[in-house]
């Protein structure tokens, strides 16, 4: 089978970041959000029409501000919008309402339970975010071949070089090469097609650190 899916990078809407990832040879991009950035709308999206990626959008981790968010999201078009399950019950369907009009898939991230989502993809629609780094700690690995029709449920992927037991957490996707050369094989296999975001912390968001993954990827880039 074809790879169908991208490779990204995640970095905060800043013009230096995204220079650096596009010299590296990436084609996609998940933006970092906080609340001040989610109120920077124009100038966001002004920013990301300068570069040509598939873009996604991660929403901020704490506060709730749905208008904000869905005018950001609207100004830089990105295909998939991520979210951490920190809403009250009756927060959700006023979130949901505010994309209503929007062409993006909105994704809920697996973060203790990997069924967490189950409820919320049942009663709005809307799709998974599948963090490995997330579900590993939890089941205390990675079962390589019993993954696949999890896969095929995703919108959207968080990869990282974490292996279950060691300190690796948010490091970029080359820093676990074995392991994670067989989880971007099951993805092709699965037939995933949306952004596969290496999900390093800032540290790691370096030029070097953006060839290295281009370098380790480039068997699975289109």
């Amino acid at each position: 089978m074809s790879v169908q899916f991208t490779i990204a990078a995640k970095c905060s809407p800043e013009e230096k970041m995204l220079a650096m990832v596009e010299r590296a040879g990436l084609k996609g991009v998940e933006l970092y959000t906080d609340d001040a950035i989610i109120r920077q709308a124009d100038s966001a999206g002004a920013l990301c029409a300068k570069f040509p990626f598939r873009y996604a959008v991660h929403a901020p981790t704490s506060g709730y501000a749905p208008t904000a968010l869905a005018e950001f999201v609207q100004a830089v078009k990105p295909e998939t919008v991520v979210f951490h399950n920190i809403y009250w019950d009756d927060e959700w369907p006023e979130l949901i309402q505010a994309f209503d009009k929007l062409p993006v898939k909105l994704c809920l991230e697996n973060m203790s339970d990997i069924h967490e989502a189950e409820k919320y993809i049942r009663r709005f629609g809307i799709s998974r975010c599948l963090d490995f780094e997330h579900y590993q700690m939890q089941h205390g690995g990675f079962p390589s071949g019993g993954a696949t029709p999890l896969m095929r449920q995703t919108a959207h992927v968080h990869l990282t070089g974490y292996t279950a037991g060691s300190e690796r957490w948010h490091t970029p996707i080359h820093h676990a090469p074995e392991q994670n050369g067989r989880i971007l094989d099951l993805l092709v296999r699965a037939g995933y097609s949306g952004l596969v975001v290496s999900e390093a912390n800032v540290k790691h968001q370096t030029q070097e650190e953006f060839d290295a993954l281009v370098e380790f990827c480039r068997p699975w880039m289109r």
